[in-house]
């Protein structure tokens, strides 16, 4: 008899893509805010603007991440 199993653990195209974003990003924002702090190679108005934006993309990486997961567990559940 064979039991049906689910692949639970493998991450969809959307959860990849979120992480990803989130990822780089979150480098971007520590390279940002180095460069803020010491005002290194950038000017200060520039690393901020660097700061804001990439805070931006890795709040939208890690929502992406979530709402793939999300329906991915939406889908296998029904």
């Amino acid at each position: 008899m064979q039991s049906a199993q689910r692949t639970e653990s493998r991450w969809s195209m959307g959860e990849i893509v979120g992480a990803v974003v989130a990822g780089v990003a979150l480098i971007v924002f520590l390279l940002s805010a180095v460069a803020y702090g010491r005002t290194y190679g950038l000017d200060q108005g520039a690393s901020f603007f660097g700061l804001l934006v990439s805070f931006a993309t890795v709040t939208t990486g890690v929502g992406w991440h979530v709402a793939a997961r999300e329906a991915r567990f939406r889908r296998n559940r029904g």
